[in-house]
């Protein structure tokens, strides 16, 4: 039977998949938007107005990345979980700073991805101006149907790639074995000569 650490430590690699699981997801869906804006290009934040139906039963496109959200969410929900059974057993300052870096993550990719593509967007800068377009504000920003792609590659990837090279770095038991570059080996014990 397993101890409680040990169960600790699974909820904390669930926290870490779902994360990893989000960012994903918004990239497969941020992509298949872009695709869908693309092909079918009446599909854009007016087309709710359209009397016919659209070819994708899809009444807005740039409504369907819902999914990395929620996966975050419950990526927090698991994160809480684990980071309260650690920290019923032990408080040291390393034990408490670990699970507030295991908490804080998912939270970090979920609120960084809504605002960092925001701020680092190439259309402030007028950089691509084929790409934006007005934003209704006096500004630019990618259209609609580019929209959430833009989200996944500036926010979404980024922010999850550090989190899990954060982790890799400071608890790397939290990091799932499937993730690239995580030793199987523990850190503490000596390689066999």
């Amino acid at each position: 039977m397993a101890t409680r650490g040990t169960r600790a430590l699974q909820v904390g690699r669930g926290s870490v998949t779902f994360t990893v699981l989000a960012a994903a997801t918004a990239i497969v869906a941020g992509t298949a938007v872009a695709l869908l804006g693309f092909v079918f290009p009446d599909l854009g934040a007016d087309a709710a107005s359209e009397s016919e139906p659209l070819p994708s039963g899809v009444e807005q496109v740039a409504d369907l990345p819902v999914a990395p959200t929620v996966l975050v969410v419950l990526a927090l929900v698991l994160a809480v979980t684990s980071a309260a059974m650690v920290l019923t057993e032990s408080q040291a300052r390393a034990v408490v700073l670990r699970c507030v870096l295991l908490v804080a993550g998912p939270l970090v990719v979920l609120v960084g991805a809504q605002l960092v593509p925001h701020v680092v967007t190439p259309c402030w800068a007028g950089e691509v101006p084929s790409l934006c377009e007005a934003d209704g504000n006096g500004g630019l920003d990618f259209p609609d149907t580019v929209h959430p792609f833009g989200h996944a590659l500036l926010g979404w990837l980024p922010l999850t790639l550090l989190y899990v090279w954060t982790l890799r770095r400071w608890w790397p038991e939290v990091v799932p074995r499937w993730v690239p570059g995580r030793s199987s080996e523990p850190r503490d014990v000596p390689a066999a000569a």
